[in-house]
């Protein structure tokens, strides 16, 4: 070393290690892994035995398939009413619609609502119970349930059935507080209706010998094109069903269709291709409203729409 070289200085000392060494930082990691999953373990377990625990017998003995009738009365707002016809529920009021199977039975599964605590009613303590104005009452046939207040300590609700008060699991109250129009049947046409040909302003479809056929005819669509185009119609499911608001149709198609030995012609007025593109059958006085893609889905036949 020269003599105007500066000395190399020694390196600092490290030290104690900062904090655990790799393997321990695995190993505190994996206690804290099995330590979550203990726990959520426990959760599930804890929240089973819950369950099993509000198991009990049924709030009513009725059964579902006897009840004709269904009423939902909420304070300020118009009486939903559902009617049986045959297998089949129809909404008659406020509005008259194909009924939607799912949430009317998703309604009548509180019927049969487990039970966990039940007393008899005392008209002076309903209030307690937010039973002396409760949030919706459901008449089955001539039978009522009202729903009041839930619980502040689980997840359970107090009703109101034959002079008694009772708990049962929350869940019952949704579709006791559900719109009308979360009864009413998404699907454009009834599920039994069949579809024979659609004409739009510039071309027709038509079922012909089991097949459709586009007039005037197209050499670059499939058949198979053509077929999952009239799928998309016989199957349309709207978002939301309304009563008609009155528009003006900006465009029609008139779709051919059987339902058992009756033959009809729909006429389906279009009121918007957007934000949502809205269809209106006017049989039924109701508007069913779909996405804008959906739209384009059911208007757009042509190669490069597969």
């Amino acid at each position: 070393m020269s003599d105007t070289e500066t000395p190399a200085k020694p390196a600092p000392d490290p030290g104690p290690p900062a904090g655990p060494s790799g393997l321990r930082r695995r190993w505190l990691l994996n206690a804290a892994l099995l330590a979550l999953i203990g726990g959520l373990a426990w959760l599930v377990a804890h929240r089973a035995g819950q369950e099993n625990d509000a198991a009990g017998p049924p709030l009513t003995a009725l059964a579902t398939e006897t009840i004709l009738q269904l009423r939902i009365e909420r304070p300020g707002q118009a009486d939903i009413t559902l009617e049986r016809t045959g297998k089949a529920w129809m909404l008659t009021a406020p509005v008259r619609a194909r009924a939607n199977g799912f949430n009317v039975d998703s309604l009548l599964r509180v019927v049969s609502a487990p039970v966990d605590t039940r007393f008899t009613a005392n008209n002076n303590d309903l209030f307690k119970y937010g039973l002396d104005k409760p949030q919706s009452r459901l008449w089955l046939d001539d039978r009522q349930i009202a729903f009041g207040s839930l619980h502040p300590l689980n997840s359970r609700i107090y009703v109101q059935y034959d002079n008694e008060v009772l708990l049962i699991p929350g869940h019952h109250l949704g579709p006791a507080l559900y719109p009308y129009g979360n009864f009413i049947d998404s699907r454009l046409f009834e599920e039994d209706r069949k579809i024979t040909s659609i004409r739009f302003t510039d071309f027709t479809l038509s079922l012909q010998d089991g097949a459709w056929k586009k007039n005037p005819p197209d050499d670059k669509l499939t058949s198979d094109r053509i077929n999952d185009f009239a799928a998309e119609w016989q199957n349309a499911r709207a978002l939301g069903v309304e009563k008609y608001s009155g528009r003006n149709p900006l465009d029609r198609i008139e779709v051919a269709s059987t339902l058992g030995d009756e033959k009809k012609i729909l006429v389906i007025g279009i009121l918007a291709y957007k934000p949502s593109f809205v269809l209106h059958r006017p049989d039924e006085n109701l508007e069913y409203h779909f996405t804008e893609e959906t739209g384009k889905r059911l208007l757009n036949l042509s190669p490069g729409a597969e």
